[in-house]
């Protein structure tokens, strides 16, 4: 029987709607399709960051096994010999000689030519000093009041002096040693027993006797005129994530230890700011409250825009390019710092690289993908003047390595302390270590000023000047 009009109709319809259904079956399915792909496109490029396309640090690149063929062939390097010190300077003089020949026994030598001179460097035997200090009690008949003698003017009431005391804060918190380690050094080297509570109570002595010129350190680089580079850094306090923010300037460092990474953290840190002096950080959102000429790090910019360069298709292109133009950026800068080149010249190829950097990112809003373009329409729209301060300010720096230098031993400590277990102990670690990176700006030797700061404190006087011609 023949299917009437009505059915053939029915048919054709049924037939086109499963045709439909199949089309947007096939739609959702490669929407699917591209989310994963998307998806396993993102992973892969974030499970390839390193510190070389991204702000994670070189300690979590992945080392790979290395063939002898790929070694790196080192340069021959040109010995030096150690020069002899002058003849006042040798506490004892030893003259070798032969009295008769090794070979044939023969007595009849003669000297031929000026000695072969030796000097040979080292280390008396010490043992500690101990002093007894013998304090008597004393009772007054007229007021019945009860006293104790006092110790002499600049000895501490403990059981260490402070040179003792500035070599244990000296082994802990500038060499960054295991409390038992520095124990172990003390003993064997003077054969003094030193307590873990000792070393503790004597870091936070120390802490104490150093808070002054820590104020000082931290109004001079927050108020002076020079360049200020700011960053931070993860610490661990009692098992809770902190935050380590550093300030530094070419003269003196500061750090500070927060519970937060935030704007008002930031404040804390950078006090009083002296607007007029420019300002190097990376792009953190904290900084923004900044109103000092602000630089940002171009280093930083270089690893994001390399992150970029490595994938296919348009953001490779543009990737790789905006990367070249910051290096090339960086090295004009460097070439300048050195004399290589001249004023006119350097502000010329600073000009010209702008424009190439302002070109590459109108391509890269018109044909990159969406990230790319996020990143290059803020940095063309509302960052693009804190590409260039460096330009305008002599003092300036593209690159914020000065307080990324700084922060890295803060970061060899976490890593063997695992940081600290009290706010003495931040106190300690803050101090301690901006002082003495202050003093290596100096090139001063950290132990004898720690062994000043320790008298001075005991004998309740102003603790000792850094360097008296900066104020601080």
């Amino acid at each position: 029987m023949k299917p009437t009009y009505e059915e053939l109709e029915q048919l054709c319809r049924e037939q086109e709607q499963r045709g439909q259904d199949q089309e947007k079956r096939i739609q959702r399915l490669e929407g699917l399709l591209k989310k994963a792909l998307d998806r396993i496109a993102e992973l892969e490029e974030r499970l390839n960051q390193n510190s070389n396309n991204s702000s994670k640090p070189p300690s979590t690149d992945r080392k790979g096994k290395t063939r002898p063929s790929q070694k790196r062939s080192r340069k021959p390097r040109q010995g030096t010999s150690r020069a002899l010190l002058p003849v006042e300077q040798v506490d004892k003089h030893t003259v070798c000689e032969l009295q008769e020949c090794p070979h044939c026994g023969s007595r009849e030598l003669v000297t031929k030519g000026d000695p072969v001179i030796l000097q040979q460097v080292e280390l008396p035997e010490v043992k500690g000093v101990v002093t007894q200090f013998d304090r008597y009690n004393y009772r007054c008949r007229s007021c019945r009041s009860s006293m104790l003698a006092p110790l002499p003017n600049g000895v501490p009431n403990s059981a260490f002096g402070p040179r003792l005391m500035a070599l244990i804060a000296n082994l802990t918190g500038v060499f960054h040693l295991a409390k038992d380690d520095a124990k172990r050094l003390i003993s064997d080297l003077y054969g003094i027993e030193v307590s873990d509570g000792s070393v503790i109570n004597i870091e936070e002595r120390i802490a104490e006797a150093l808070h002054p010129i820590y104020e000082r350190i931290h109004r001079f680089v927050t108020e002076s005129i020079f360049c200020k580079h700011f960053d931070e850094t993860s610490w661990r306090d009692r098992g809770e994530t902190h935050w380590v923010w550093v300030a530094a300037t070419k003269q003196a460092t500061c750090f500070r230890i927060d519970r937060h990474r935030s704007k008002e953290a930031f404040l804390a840190i950078a006090g009083k700011l002296n607007t007029l002096a420019p300002v190097v950080t990376d792009r953190y959102s904290a900084y923004k409250v900044l109103t000092n000429p602000h630089q940002f790090c171009i280093p930083h910019l270089i690893r994001n825009f390399r992150r970029f360069s490595q994938r296919d298709g348009p953001d490779g292109i543009i990737g790789s390019k905006i990367e070249r133009e910051l290096q090339y950026l960086s090295h004009t800068h460097s070439l300048y710092r050195r004399a290589e080149i001249s004023r006119a010249s350097y502000s010329q190829r600073i000009r010209r690289c702008r424009d190439r950097v302002d070109g590459l990112f109108m391509d890269a809003l018109a044909e990159g993908s969406p990230k790319l373009g996020n990143l290059c329409e803020k940095l063309l729209f509302d960052e693009f003047d804190h590409l260039w301060i460096f330009q305008r300010h002599a003092d300036a720096e593209p690159s914020n390595n000065l307080a990324e230098r700084d922060l890295r031993r803060i970061v060899l400590w976490r890593k063997k302390s695992y940081g600290t277990r009290s706010d003495r102990g931040q106190r300690f670690v803050q101090t301690v270590s901006s002082v003495a990176e202050t003093l290596r700006r100096t090139k001063a030797n950290i132990f004898v000023f720690l062994t000043d700061a320790v008298v001075q404190f005991y004998r309740s006087l102003e603790a000792p000047m850094i360097q008296p011609k900066l104020g601080f």
